[in-house]
């Protein structure tokens, strides 16, 4: 699921989008779809997108998009999913 702070709050005209899953190939089809150039892509611990002007406004208007009001309130809910998750295998893989 593809989530996004309406707003980012220490940068505006800008918003955060990231992946429930932290899932890269959900986040480089869902920028094509908007319209973003594969700049806005940053990888790392937290792979998210960096949207602004056109391709965010084509992605507030998506209805498959959970929207929230404040950046804090989207971590709040992505922390809430990995607390539910069960807990990865300790099993060790030769």
């Amino acid at each position: 699921m593809i989530v996004m702070d309406r707003e980012n709050l220490w940068a505006p005209g800008w918003s955060h989008v990231l992946s429930t899953t932290n899932d890269v190939e959900e986040l480089r089809a869902f920028c094509t779809r908007v319209g973003a150039p594969p700049s806005a892509l940053h990888l790392g611990r937290w792979p998210h997108l960096d949207l602004k002007l056109e391709p965010r406004s084509r992605a507030l208007a998506c209805t498959d998009v959970r929207v929230f009001d404040r950046s804090s309130d989207m971590l709040r809910f992505l922390k809430s999913l990995s607390r539910d998750a069960p807990p990865p295998s300790r099993r060790r893989l030769r």
